[in-house]
């Protein structure tokens, strides 16, 4: 009988070596474009409205049994802690710490000093260990939890995908997860960078070969593919949130997480992994073999 392994976050538990464990779905707030800032000053926002998009997710997640996170997104430093402030005094760790680099920075410092311990979010994203600032501060402030991005073109296969993550190509040769593992990071979630549909299936088979060979948490932000197909032809609104609906079904199959990408796509993100959950329960009761 298969065992389940997993990083635990308060009560959450992130899947890791196999897919037995619901994958944690993951939406962002405060990403760049939402409509609940203020068109002048993003430091501005509604938040009545934020706090009604991230209460109806975790309001989904636990009728759904699937658990779940908050990214907080922020393209501007100031903006950032306007947002964790926000996020903090109504709702507790853990959660995702998102958006640019310099938002990311100052976030931690801020975070630290209102009494938040580096093991109660997980820090996204780095792709390569280059930028001697980041590993400073992630080393010196003891960040527990690194999500590791892969960056490439879309015609890369899972093996090329892996090996970006496993070669020694990175300063101090070595590769880029042994390289976090160096600093202190204990816990490294590999997500695949989805670009295109193409490039989500070799993600979806890169995902079992880390779980298989490296024991990591994978998953991926499946629904980014969907700008590609955007046309004035359609209806937006309903093609594209019937085709995130269908992609969530199969990713969540070989995923441990999921950013399922804006918050406001929450119902049919958390309704259609429930559906597939309760389908993958049915295959696996029958023994049955589908991919």
């Amino acid at each position: 009988m298969e065992t389940s392994n997993y990083y635990l976050y308060d009560n959450i538990k992130l899947g890791y070596g196999n897919f037995n464990l619901p994958p944690i779905l993951i939406g962002t707030i405060f990403y760049q474009g939402e409509t609940i800032f203020d068109r002048n000053d993003e430091k501005i926002f509604d938040q009545q409205k934020a706090k009604k998009r991230i209460d109806l997710h975790f309001s989904l997640s636990k009728t759904y049994n699937i658990p779940s996170l908050i990214e907080i997104s922020a393209t501007n430093p100031d903006a950032m802690i306007k947002y964790i402030d926000f996020y903090l005094d109504n709702y507790k760790p853990p959660f995702v710490l998102g958006g640019t680099f310099e938002s990311r920075m100052v976030a931690i410092e801020h975070l630290k000093e209102r009494g938040i311990k580096s093991n109660e979010y997980v820090y996204n994203t780095i792709s390569n260990l280059k930028n001697k600032q980041e590993l400073e501060v992630l080393k010196r402030c003891k960040i527990n939890s690194v999500v590791v991005l892969i960056l490439g073109s879309e015609n890369m296969n899972s093996s090329q995908r892996y090996a970006s993550i496993t070669r020694k190509d990175q300063p101090g040769n070595t590769s880029i997860i042994e390289g976090l593992k160096q600093i202190g990071i204990e816990k490294i979630w590999v997500d695949g960078g989805v670009i295109s549909l193409d490039s989500l299936a070799n993600i979806l088979e890169l995902h079992q070969l880390v779980s298989t060979s490296l024991k990591l948490p994978v998953g991926t932000a499946p629904n980014l593919f969907l700008f590609k197909y955007s046309s004035p032809s359609l209806n937006l609104k309903f093609h594209t949130k019937y085709r995130r609906a269908s992609i969530m079904f199969i990713a969540s199959w070989f995923s441990n997480f999921l950013f399922y990408g804006a918050i406001e796509d929450a119902k049919e993100c958390f309704t259609s992994t429930y559906q597939a959950l309760e389908f993958k329960k049915i295959v696996k009761k029958s023994n049955i073999k589908l991919l």
